[in-house]
């Protein structure tokens, strides 16, 4: 009886394991969606369907999705061994710097929603390239790169 015990609990462990990946994927594809939305407003400020309240929008919610997203990394989500995702077990053995591009990002996205919020161009320029360059360092280093 233990036994079954002890094999349902790994079970349950599993599977929360897994639904934590997909939520974390969830997050990063909607952080994904709302860079590319917003980076050719910020190149050219005249498209007029995605206007600055938009951009606004999807600045706070790049900065909220981070913000809330960082708990989504716990140990027992290193399942890249069984093709669960694709972050690397190098994201749990180096730990300190795998948060320090992540609290990166965090200061970018704040950045970046208060130079929108401030209309101030050169700002939102900087703070994008900021957060570019903190989620594709982190990307470079710590997810499986997937080829065809």
């Amino acid at each position: 009886m233990l036994t079954l015990l002890s094999l349902s609990s790994k079970a349950n462990e599993f599977e929360k394991a897994k639904d934590t990946i997909e939520l974390r994927q969830s997050v990063m594809q909607g952080i994904w969606v709302r860079i590319k939305r917003l980076a050719p407003f910020i190149e050219v400020n005249n498209n007029l369907e995605y206007n600055e309240q938009l951009a606004r929008q999807d600045a706070e919610d790049i900065k909220l999705l981070l913000e809330k997203s960082l708990n989504l990394w716990p140990r027992s989500t290193n399942l890249s061994a069984k093709n669960l995702t694709n972050a690397t077990p190098a994201i749990w053995a180096v730990e300190d710097y795998f948060n320090k591009l992540y609290f990166n990002a965090e200061k970018s996205a704040l950045e970046l929603n208060n130079a929108i919020s401030e209309d101030n161009i050169d700002d939102t320029v900087i703070a994008m390239c900021n957060l570019g360059k903190a989620c594709g360092t982190c990307h470079a280093n710590f997810r499986r790169l997937l080829t065809s």
